[in-house]
């Protein structure tokens, strides 16, 4: 399987409009992910601006730039709660899994949508976690693995349900919602999702909520077990669903 957030980006990113020639926003770019690949979209004639408050994985998308010869992307250290630093106007604004952790997003998409052109797109790609996981045969470890990683995220301060909320949060003044949709993350027999990697990735965080101790993980087992369930469950897991929406900015 390839990497299906990534798929479902940039079929986001391609629907809502992102093209050759834009200027971008990417907002909690992180270690630049969605940077590279919008790189790509608004080719030479276009640029991409990414902007996060952590100086580590700022100097991670740097270094991947710079290794792959990039020349249309740069970075900035900033917070979402202060945007006064970007003076610019953008073709289109996006961001993927950051308004679910902001105490007040929707006062942030009204900041973002002052550094918005007069029909720019704003973009976002949201996880939630209300309708999942699900499958039609029991999967206890795979629902217990996925209820640790959600439970993190809640403690530390995430709106696992945050999907539900796009809609209002982009209804604003100046921004009309073009498309609302959903689509699964999931796995099938053949295909398993890489949950115990996510797992191993997020270990520390999810002792030190207590969420789970590190006997309870096993991680160096844990692959392992996941895969003997799913071929003995021989069925299809949705471990959670993506939301993806796009508003434009009218006037």
């Amino acid at each position: 399987m390839g990497n299906v957030a990534e798929e479902i980006t940039k079929k986001l990113l391609i629907d809502a409009g992102i093209k050759k020639g834009l200027r971008v926003l990417d907002v909690g770019c992180g270690r630049g992910d969605v940077c590279l690949l919008l790189a790509d979209m608004v080719g030479t004639e276009g640029t991409v601006l990414g902007l996060d408050f952590d100086e580590t994985s700022l100097s991670y998308a740097r270094a991947r730039v710079q290794e792959n010869n990039i020349t249309n992307v740069t970075f900035i250290k900033n917070n979402l709660s202060d945007l006064t630093i970007i003076e610019d106007k953008f073709d289109a604004i996006i961001g993927r899994r950051v308004l679910m952790y902001l105490p007040e997003p929707k006062k942030v998409i009204t900041s973002l949508s002052k550094l918005l052109k007069v029909g720019g797109i704003m973009v976002f790609q949201e996880h939630d976690s209300t309708m999942s996981p699900g499958s039609i045969v029991p999967m206890p470890l795979h629902s217990q693995v996925t209820k640790w990683i959600w439970d993190t995220v809640e403690l530390e301060g995430g709106n696992i349900r945050i999907g539900f909320d796009l809609w209002n949060l982009l209804s604003q003044e100046r921004l009309v919602v073009d498309k609302v949709r959903a689509e699964g993350i999931l796995q099938t027999p053949d295909s398993p999702y890489p949950i115990a990697p996510i797992v191993r990735a997020m270990l520390h965080r999810i002792i030190e909520k207590g969420v789970a101790t590190a006997e309870e993980i096993d991680i160096d087992t844990l692959e392992d077990r996941l895969t003997e369930e799913r071929e003995k469950s021989n069925c299809t897991y949705v471990k959670e669903m993506v939301f993806c929406a796009w508003a434009r900015k009218t006037e």
